[in-house]
């Protein structure tokens, strides 16, 4: 996703918030299930999720890309909607270069295990509410 007019906003936001709701599809249905955007982060347009290869989430989005990430900051009053495109990584040394030790508590065998996947979600459109405004990124925006 382009930089533009609203972004920084959001990315600062964002890096603050650890926790998302990550919506996949299987035909007809919706999967929803909490994901942890490893906070702290700095955000430039792709989310990174640390997943189990045979995770439902990994087949959801290997048969349709589709994804939508909800994130909410009650502190701060921020509502933020992600919806982009899924993709599924399985390099080690991606997986090693994003690694923090307290993801040992979900994958203890570290990111060189198979059954360790990274899941890139590319940001097609954003929408916030609240403390962020009313705002509506989209890829292709003109940039400012």
């Amino acid at each position: 996703m382009k930089k533009m007019k609203g972004f920084k906003s959001v990315a600062k936001a964002m890096s603050q918030i650890d926790f998302c709701m990550m919506h996949t599809f299987s035909g007809k249905l919706t999967h929803v299930r909490p994901m942890s955007n490893n906070g702290q982060v700095e955000y430039e347009g792709d989310n990174w999720f640390f997943s189990r290869t045979s995770s439902t989430k990994i087949s959801d989005i290997e048969s349709d890309p589709r994804v939508i990430l909800d994130f909410v900051d009650m502190k701060s009053q921020a509502y933020i909607t992600v919806w982009g495109t899924g993709s599924i990584l399985t390099d080690d040394d991606q997986k090693k270069a994003m690694w923090h030790r307290e993801l040992e508590q979900w994958f203890p065998n570290g990111p060189e295990d198979p059954e360790v996947s990274l899941i890139k979600v590319s940001a097609q459109r954003i929408q916030t509410w609240g403390s962020l405004g009313d705002l509506l990124l989209e890829s292709g925006a003109v940039t400012t």
